[in-house]
């Protein structure tokens, strides 16, 4: 199973699982529709929306590791 970590495109992560949207929103990050999700890391967008990355990756990891 592959994981989700802090170095990953926001887009490779939402292509791994769209689903995964629903927890970026949760944490108030609008990624799927914003233009800067092709080029920023998770770590550089959670950064940006205050949102603390150890928990974001565990809480999409554990999402991922759900649906498996």
């Amino acid at each position: 199973m592959q994981r989700i970590n802090k170095e990953m495109l926001i887009t490779d992560a939402l292509e791994m699982d769209m689903g995964l949207a629903d927890v970026l929103g949760k944490h108030g990050m609008g990624c799927l529709g914003c233009p800067g999700s092709r080029g920023k890391t998770l770590e550089m967008a959670a950064s940006g929306h205050g949102v603390d990355i150890d928990v974001l990756i565990d809480e999409m990891n554990a999402f991922i590791a759900a649906k498996a």
